[in-house]
């Protein structure tokens, strides 16, 4: 496959003739660089223009090729062709343009190449479905699905429908690079530090965050103290494990503020809510003998309002007395009782001072990173959701019933999927608590926060 250039990703729009690319690149830039005809064959060249969003974190070059269905080729047809798919070749993503009203021979010769090209196999394809005008023609996209399409959006470029949707879509299945660090406590000044995901260890002050970092490590990095609130600062450190290459964050212990207004406190809770945002992963440390508290009930919340995948480790596992085959299912009950949400979280004891269960920890933060990051197709998602709207019937209904005329996947961590519905009123709590259960029962996203965003034509 040709190489790619590691600044800018390309983004490709690609299609045959007269199905509304030049439309949609004009659309999507707000402004009008291409020109746009209904007649076939006016695009004779590949446009490119710089799309920046800072919205939706977006920095790319756009792309408009020329239809690619051009019969009887001449001389210079042949020249346009060649340039397209070279273009194509160095795209970084492709966005596969079809017309609702008419799928061609051609449309499915397309879609073949991509798929048997080996210099075109590895690119990512957003099909967008264009023409889609009104929200009674997202139940007209079967016929698409029949051409075994994974990533389907339907789309309006002239009526500027769905676009907002298509740009968080781009910004889904865009690559990711691996994140770097330029300076690191650990080694200040230097050189970058490449590594596959940031796992932040938080938790109550003394719960023994510092004590795992350092266990994690084997060495003495972060200072170890019974005095509670000890780490003011969060400090990093690099390990691998599995393979992976991990940036870990020991946060400053969450402490309310006092009624001097301690600004060191102020500071550290501030620094501790920056690092969850910057994290992948979250291990939230809990004290064994101390119990869920309400201190952790509001790292819950802040772990669930940033979206980020997290694991609650029960440290000082070690010092429960007179333990048996029951007492961690015992344990567990009591958390439930105290926040039921944590039902859906992995659970795992462990002693960070005896360093007991901590290569079993870093499994399950190596698979919730792993799993945090799981793309669904559309196609998949799409058939899921409507045999749950089917098993869920009257039950969780309104007075009107509820339903679904179409989803697609967003983003990861958290796991965000967008339903279009026939009214969103329809779709009680209930309804979505259920749905959420059925996502996380089949795609193992337990520990993983579920948005269900819904959208209609109709408030």
């Amino acid at each position: 496959m040709a190489a790619k250039r590691n600044t800018v990703p390309v983004v490709s729009i690609v299609g045959r003739q007269n199905v509304g690319k030049s439309t949609l690149f004009n659309a999507l830039l707000k402004k009008k660089l291409a020109i746009t005809e209904d007649y076939p064959g006016v695009t004779r060249d590949v446009l490119q223009a710089r799309v920046l969003n800072r919205e939706k974190g977006l920095d790319f070059h756009l792309c408009d090729t020329p239809g690619l269905d051009i019969e009887k080729p001449d001389g210079l047809d042949e020249a346009i062709l060649t340039n397209a798919f070279r273009q194509l070749s160095r795209s970084d993503l492709v966005v596969f343009l079809l017309d609702l009203h008419e799928v061609t021979a051609y449309d499915s010769k397309l879609i073949e190449k991509f798929r048997k090209d080996p210099e075109l196999t590895e690119i990512p394809i957003l099909y967008c479905v264009n023409k889609v005008d009104n929200p009674e023609d997202e139940e007209d996209l079967d016929q698409f699905y029949r051409l075994g399409l994974s990533e389907l959006l339907p789309i309006s470029a002239m009526g500027r429908r769905n676009l907002s949707l298509l740009l968080e879509k781009i910004a889904f299945l865009l690559p990711n690079a691996k994140r770097h660090v330029t300076k690191t406590e650990e080694n200040e000044g230097a050189k970058d530090v490449s590594y596959d995901f940031r796992l932040a260890i938080v938790g109550k002050p003394n719960s023994g965050k510092s004590s795992l970092l350092n266990a994690l490590c084997g060495m003495e990095r972060a200072v170890v103290s019974d005095v509670a609130g000890t780490t003011r600062d969060s400090v990093d450190t690099t390990l691998v494990f599995g393979g992976k290459q991990i940036l870990v964050t020991d946060t400053a212990g969450i402490r309310k503020k006092s009624d001097k207004g301690e600004a060191l406190e102020f500071y550290s809770y501030q620094r501790t809510k920056r690092a969850l945002e910057n994290s992948d992963v979250v291990i939230h440390l809990l004290d064994a003998l101390k119990g869920f508290g309400e201190f952790d009930k509001k790292i819950v919340s802040l772990l669930q309002e940033a979206g980020k995948p997290f694991l609650l480790a029960v440290n000082k596992w070690d010092t429960i007395q007179e333990k048996d085959a029951k007492s961690f299912d015992a344990y567990k009950e009591r958390l439930y009782s105290r926040l039921p949400l944590l039902k859906e979280v992995q659970i795992i004891t462990l002693s960070a001072k005896e360093k007991q269960r901590i290569h079993k920890l870093m499994e399950l933060t190596v698979d919730l990173a792993e799993r945090a990051n799981r793309k669904i197709s559309t196609s998949e998602l799409n058939q899921s959701l409507r045999a749950w709207m089917t098993e869920a019937g009257r039950s969780f209904s309104a007075d009107r019933p509820p339903k679904m005329l179409y989803s697609t996947q967003v983003s990861v961590s958290p796991f965000h999927l967008v339903l279009f519905v026939n009214h969103v009123d329809y779709f009680k709590q209930n309804l979505l608590s259920f749905l959420k259960k059925r996502l996380t029962e089949k795609y193992s996203l337990q520990g993983i926060p579920i948005r269900l965003e819904l959208r209609s034509d109709r408030k």
